[in-house]
């Protein structure tokens, strides 16, 4: 599987806020995580991530933590893989998904003159073994129509009493991924998820006790 966006760089923010690094901490947990978390939920499948690995550069070398470009390789349980890549030094906004399987393949793309614009580009190709067939989406994809979808559904999650899709042991998992992923190529080499995980996921499935 590869998820990849190419685009241009971030906007400051208010004061600069999305380039200080006391404050964003890394640019991984900015955008990427997103990625792990699609990887994760595509090949569910395969059993949870076991081992990362990820290399990193920047036109300014001394900005530690904001890179430019960022690429990932997630290792499963059961041998399949997912490679995440993001780079903020091209134009535009150009998200592309591919995922190959035993029996086919899928091949999703996006395309704006930025991320929130209202009138994208967007396919979406499924291969069967055999033919190609591409599909019509219903509605037009992009940031601005999902955040609506999402504030929707939250809302009904509250009227409803319910839980939203994605769970807190989710929100961990990417959190994790990202933070192996950014531990990876701080010391130039594979990182074990598994390992790195375990402590977070016990502190969620035994809360720790108030009194």
């Amino acid at each position: 599987m590869l998820v990849e966006l190419s685009r241009r760089p971030y906007r400051p923010g208010s004061n600069g806020w999305r380039f200080d690094r006391e404050r964003v901490g890394s640019w991984i947990l900015e955008e990427p995580i997103h990625f792990f978390d699609l990887a994760r939920w595509h090949l569910g499948s395969a059993g949870e991530p076991e081992r990362v690995y990820a290399a990193v550069n920047s036109r300014d070398s001394g900005r530690s933590d904001l890179h430019d470009n960022f690429s990932c390789i997630m290792n499963f349980k059961d041998g399949a893989y997912a490679v995440v890549s993001q780079t903020l030094s091209a134009f535009e906004h150009h998200q592309t998904v591919k995922i190959s399987g035993t029996k086919g393949a899928v091949w999703a793309g996006w395309s704006g003159s930025k991320d929130r614009t209202e009138h994208p580009t967007h396919f979406l190709k499924v291969f069967d073994g055999t033919h190609v067939d591409e599909r019509e989406l219903a509605q037009s994809s992009g940031e601005v129509f999902e955040l609506r979808k999402q504030i929707e559904h939250v809302a009904q999650c509250l009227l409803d009493g319910k839980g939203p899709h994605a769970s807190g042991l989710d929100g961990i998992w990417s959190v994790g991924m990202c933070l192996a992923a950014k531990d990876s190529f701080a010391r130039g080499k594979p990182i074990d998820v598994s390992e790195f995980m375990r402590p977070h996921i016990a502190s969620l499935t035994h809360p720790p006790v108030f009194s």
